[in-house]
């Protein structure tokens, strides 16, 4: 199964592994399943950590990036010109932008998305956490 990190879980997965459920943690630890960050992702981190809205990040955030996804074997989703038409398509029901494209690339892309957010759900994508 192939898996898209929503931002505050894969800000969770490096800060604070006791909010993850014990599905995540299986999910993870299943190496059959393909487990992707969005570059979308990297860019609300980079401005969160701008902001010093992540506690406990005291690197570079692009250091905590790549060694995240060289220990997980994570693999990165780029961001296509078709996630950015499928925005467009979405009812507007949840209204940050950033969550809104991870939306659109799960479904381009046949993932579910690990995610506490229940706004999600309301689209056409399958939800774990």
């Amino acid at each position: 199964m192939k898996y898209l990190l929503d931002t505050c879980t894969y800000i969770w997965i490096i800060t604070n592994h006791e909010k993850l459920s014990n599905e995540v943690k299986e999910i993870f630890q299943n190496k059959n399943n393909k487990i992707y960050i969005s570059i979308i992702s990297q860019i609300e981190m980079s401005v969160k950590h701008l902001k010093h809205k992540i506690p406990g990040i005291t690197e570079p955030i692009i250091h905590y990036f790549k060694s995240f996804r060289i220990e997980s074997e994570t693999e990165l989703l780029n961001l296509e010109q078709e996630d950015i038409e499928g925005v467009f398509a979405l009812p507007r029901i949840h209204s940050d932008p950033f969550d809104r494209l991870l939306i659109s690339q799960a479904i381009n892309n046949h993932m579910a998305i690990i995610t506490p957010d229940k706004k999600f759900s309301k689209y056409p994508v399958k939800i774990i956490f």
